[in-house]
């Protein structure tokens, strides 16, 4: 799908994985992160795909992928590999090819700018808002002098860490860097190996810019549509052709809420946020029956194999190595008598 032939190594893909899906941004019972650690050191070859089912494993490994990205993960909680099936298949494909497999779960749904909130930039939302707030960072301003310039390169790896706002030195040699304060001590020691020395730090609690993560989005349509031609343009985006709607139907859709996968315990935040129509997926009968706002059915497979198309466009356009999408298989089939 996308471009290179260069190989890399696999810990620069792995520290690339990590600057677009922060692990630190991730669920508490969450397992974002490498799944299987390979025995390759590097590769011309990074494979995407939803789920990490032997067929699709085995897909991107015949492809040749030294490293294989998926969104859920293989495992919550470490477990034997003690009894035939997917996990036991999974582990002797992964581990015979010495390759990587890595996901990028609640870390990536959490990104705000990231892919798993597609949805709100194809409809064109306005005002965006998060829907769940999983997490907010407060930053702090730190300070401190050094007589020297500091060198593009420890500029640029501050900046580049995790955390931090903004790297500045003044002509008097004072480096100022605004950080979120949960990442500071982190920062703190990067500085201190980069200058080999501890410097005094001064700091100073701000009240911007607060960086807050955390699921879903709301926002307001460019213009008022009616529900089914809302409904329309959301079948066409989602490739769904089996739609299901519960709770109150509006007339008209001016705001939206939706939050892709399993997000049916959302339904009342987006109530909260005076949404007329919440997009998810994963409905359950009770939830859809005691709906208070209309509740669109979209499929957990649909939205998230989406989701994993573009981020493979973004891998693609960051990576030197060649990446590929496969595409996944959706678990539910229609009947067609």
């Amino acid at each position: 799908m996308v471009s290179g032939d260069k190989c890399m190594k696999i810990k620069d893909i792995l520290s690339i994985f990590r600057q677009l899906a922060p692990e630190a941004n991730q669920s508490a019972w969450d397992n974002s992160g490498v799944q299987v650690a390979g025995t390759l050191a590097e590769t011309a070859k990074v494979a995407v795909t939803l789920e990490p089912t032997p067929e699709a494993v085995a897909r991107c490994l015949d492809w040749g992928a030294g490293a294989v990205i998926t969104h859920h993960p293989l495992y919550m909680k470490p477990k034997p590999p003690s009894a035939e099936g997917m996990y036991l298949d999974v582990l002797r494909r992964v581990i015979g090819a010495g390759a990587w497999l890595y996901s990028a779960h609640t870390s990536l749904d959490t990104r705000p700018d990231g892919p798993a909130f597609w949805l709100g930039r194809e409809l064109g939302l306005t005002g965006g808002r998060l829907l769940e707030v999983e997490r907010a960072d407060t930053p702090v301003e730190a300070s401190f002098y050094c007589e020297e310039p500091i060198s593009r390169e420890a500029a640029d790896i501050w900046a580049n860490h995790e955390g931090v706002h903004s790297v500045a030195q003044s002509r008097t040699g004072e480096v100022r860097l605004v950080v979120d304060e949960d990442h500071w001590n982190e920062v703190a020691s990067r500085i201190e190996f980069s200058l080999g020395r501890r410097p005094l730090f001064y700091l100073r609690s701000l009240t911007a810019p607060r960086s807050e993560v955390g699921f879903g989005e709301t926002g307001d349509l460019p213009e008022p549509m009616a529900f089914s031609a809302f409904m329309d343009r959301l079948a066409a985006l989602t490739g769904g052709s089996g739609l299901r709607s519960a709770g109150p139907q509006p007339e008209t859709v001016g705001r939206v809420a939706y939050c892709g996968g399993s997000g049916a315990d959302m339904i009342a935040a987006a109530a909260r946020a005076g949404a007329d129509v919440f997009v998810t997926g994963d409905m359950k009968y009770h939830a859809a029956v005691e709906a208070p706002v209309c509740v669109v059915d979209v499929g957990h497979f649909s939205f998230e194999e989406e989701m994993m198309r573009r981020f493979a466009l973004e891998l693609g356009e960051t990576l030197d190595a060649e990446v590929r999408f496969f595409e996944g298989v959706d678990p539910f089939r229609p009947y067609v008598g």
